[in-house]
């Protein structure tokens, strides 16, 4: 068993390297910045002109709760838009720019996730099981940015809770004052992390709960983002999804969905 996951974890590694070798634009649904038909090789630190870009907004995201009886989530998020030579943030995601190679960026991330975790009062299964704390997850990240769309990755570490590896595939399309964006994901979480969200520690044992340890999991999502720019400096997301979660996960005696719909509604001013 531990050789599998071994052997799992060094060919998502494997794959994380092969788009390392081809370079990336910013992930994560954020506009990435366009190729630069001068650059021909390797540039740490990008030698473009440092120009800084920043806008203030909110957002608000709606999730279902995987866990079995628990309530439908919703979360504020602030929207701090921010992008210079060195960094690019936005939302509750940062990125540190490491290098560039023409369409193709490789960035030190670091993000928080909105909804990790549950309090053991969020529902009558959770009752008498310890808090999972939601946590700042960072880690290497690439994405490879071509007229087909963007391919994006990341491979992030989330201390004592696991670990993660997100590929991404997005394409927008421009209508004016709209754009469209369709987008496509898959995932790995380890088993320490499926383990730590889903699973049931032996002091944890109830009837109708027994012990689960958690094994690594391999879930996808798709979904569309819609922006609306009413002038030039203002802007209306609104971005709607579906993830579905593989059976490491949804064995567990505390989960009870199989299909998290999703849904963010935001709005951001560029001041610059």
């Amino acid at each position: 068993m531990r050789k599998t996951i071994l052997r799992k974890r060094l060919l998502l590694l494997a794959i994380a390297s092969a788009f390392l070798s081809s370079g990336a634009a910013w992930a994560n649904g954020v506009s990435a910045e366009p190729p630069e038909a001068e650059d021909s090789g390797f540039t740490v630190l990008s030698n473009a002109t440092n120009v800084t870009h920043w806008g203030l907004g909110a957002a608000v995201g709606i999730e279902s709760s995987p866990y079995r009886g628990d309530s439908t989530r919703v979360a504020p998020i602030p929207l701090i838009s921010f992008d210079n030579k060195w960094l690019h943030a936005f939302g509750t995601s940062v990125d540190f720019k490491v290098g560039k190679w023409s369409n193709v960026t490789f960035t030190l991330r670091g993000k928080f996730d909105v909804f990790g975790g549950y309090k053991g009062s969020d529902a009558p299964i959770l009752n008498g099981m310890e808090d999972r704390n939601g946590t700042f997850w960072y880690g290497p990240a690439l994405a490879w940015k071509t007229a087909f769309g963007t391919l994006s990755a990341d491979y992030l570490l989330g201390g004592n809770k696991g670990q993660m590896v997100d590929l991404q595939y997005s394409k927008s399309f421009d209508l004016g004052h709209w754009s469209i964006e369709p987008h496509a994901g898959f995932d790995w979480l380890s088993s320490k992390y499926v383990n730590y969200y889903y699973g049931v520690r032996p002091s944890e044992v109830r009837v109708g709960r027994p012990e689960y340890a958690g094994k690594a999991a391999y879930n996808s999502s798709i979904g569309t983002q819609v922006n609306y720019s009413f002038t030039s400096h203002q802007m209306v997301s609104f971005d709607v999804g579906v993830s579905h979660l593989s059976s490491g996960i949804t064995d567990s005696p505390i989960v009870g969905r199989r299909y998290i719909p999703t849904f963010k509604i935001g709005y951001l001013y560029q001041f610059k």
